[in-house]
């Protein structure tokens, strides 16, 4: 990585340069985590694509016996597994972005870690970044609650008015309504681009919860523009990688349900599948978004703060620099 600030094409170059000069750490590590978390989603998927099996039969040999109540039957244990699932996978993304913020760290200084070099760097920081997560889950679901409450309230007042009321009053209520839930919405995204650099401020800065989150406010001031434009083109070439990569895999699973809707291996095949599918598209994606968002951060703290003098500094000294060479000076 240059070390200078950086371009949008410089950020990309590297996060794909990180995968393909280091693949054991971030690909080996992404796809390890993943394989184990996903499996009890997995799992749950393999339910539901039985229940949906049976729907299907029952749909094309006997339509009348379907129950107009219940017209799309899932089980109540593989709708569990599937939620329990999701969210165990959640928790191993959350410990990959932990492992890998560390890593591009120190590849921009050419340090290539090896996993078990990975963990020993951010095993005391673990647990700062499960809070972090957890407290990033709650501003995110609490912005969410507020923005679809605003919406609704809105829209139902607009079509309560227009149902009784003045016709013009009711439109100007339900316009005033959508237009609240979209600037809710905007400061829903304003706030998660503020907070987005909590994470690496947390695993290299090895500050508290809260301490990172005021860092990454105050980095992004001033630059929210740039981050947000980085990040929505990083999330649209991720979910198009991943809706290709995705295609054959989910493709196949469905065909067999369709094809296949009351043999005993279909929901384990049609699961496994889906579980191939989900570590081989989540060890490839992950390590990049980690490598954007990483990078980013170690670029605004070059432009704020000259960060890039120091990485010079300890380049040129050919010594070996860890972590502690991102803590702010005053710290340092």
């Amino acid at each position: 990585m240059p070390l200078r600030p950086m371009t949008v094409g410089d950020l990309f170059n590297g996060s794909f340069a990180l995968i393909r000069n280091n693949p054991r750490t971030t690909v080996g590590l992404a796809m390890i985590v993943v394989a184990v978390t996903s499996v009890v989603s997995a799992i749950g998927f393999g339910g539901t694509m039985a229940d949906y099996g049976v729907f299907v039969d029952q749909a094309f040999n006997d339509p009348t016996s379907i129950d107009p109540d219940n017209p799309m039957p899932v089980s109540v244990w593989s709708l569990v597994a599937s939620y329990s699932g999701a969210l165990l996978s959640q928790a191993g993304i959350i410990l990959v972005t932990g492992l890998l913020t560390a890593v591009v760290g120190l590849a921009v200084l050419g340090r290539t870690l090896t996993p078990g070099q990975a963990w020993a760097a951010v095993r005391d920081r673990m647990w700062a970044v499960v809070r972090l997560a957890l407290t990033q889950l709650f501003i995110f679901l609490g912005l969410t609650l507020a923005a679809v409450a605003v919406t609704v309230v809105g829209v139902l007042v607009g079509v309560a008015v227009l149902a009784s009321g003045p016709a013009g009053l009711g439109i100007v209520i339900l316009v005033l309504g959508v237009a609240a839930g979209l600037a809710a919405f905007a400061v829903f995204v304003w706030i998660a681009v503020r907070i987005l650099f909590a994470m690496p401020v947390v695993v290299l800065e090895r500050v508290g919860v809260f301490a990172a989150l005021a860092r990454s406010w105050n980095l992004t001031r001033g630059s929210w523009w740039r981050v947000f434009g980085v990040i929505l083109l990083t999330t649209l070439l991720v979910q198009v990688i991943g809706g290709i990569l995705t295609a054959p895999f989910s493709g196949t699973a469905v065909v067999l349900v369709i094809a296949f809707p009351m043999e005993a291996w279909m929901p384990v095949v049609s699961g496994a599948i889906v579980y191939v599918g989900t570590v081989v598209i989540s060890a490839i994606t992950t390590p990049f978004t980690v490598g954007v968002t990483t990078l980013l951060y170690i670029d605004l703290r070059m432009r704020r703060e000259g960060l890039d003098l120091r990485l010079h500094e300890v380049a040129r000294a050919g010594r070996e620099a860890g972590p502690e060479i991102y803590l702010p000076e005053w710290r340092a």
